[in-house]
């Protein structure tokens, strides 16, 4: 992770907590024993991917820590995107609109 700055505050606490859920989902249920995070800026979004070569299956689902996620994204007109297919990997990307000081 490389930034050429910093986002104002809510931005970056929603960006810490959300990629600190996903992180915590991959220890719980994926069964990986790697996770690879990657954050950059670019184009005005604040880009950041986790991935984990666990054993896939993540949804998107009411209740579930990834909802939660989607929502306090949302708040910023952020989003959130799963790709988890069953047998791996998985790779959570969230983006957020903003710009860095």
């Amino acid at each position: 992770m490389d930034l050429p700055g910093r986002a104002e505050a809510p931005v970056e606490s929603a960006a810490y907590f959300a990629v600190s859920e996903v992180l915590t989902n991959a220890v719980k249920h994926s069964g990986a024993d790697r996770i690879w995070a990657d954050l950059h800026h670019a184009d005005g979004m604040l880009r950041v991917s986790v991935t984990d070569n666990g054993k896939g299956g993540a949804v998107i689902e009411a209740g579930s820590g990834l909802a939660g996620v989607e929502r306090r994204l949302g708040t910023f007109d952020g989003v959130l995107a799963v790709s988890s297919p069953a047998g791996g990997p998985t790779m959570v990307t969230m983006e957020i609109p903003c710009a860095l000081s």
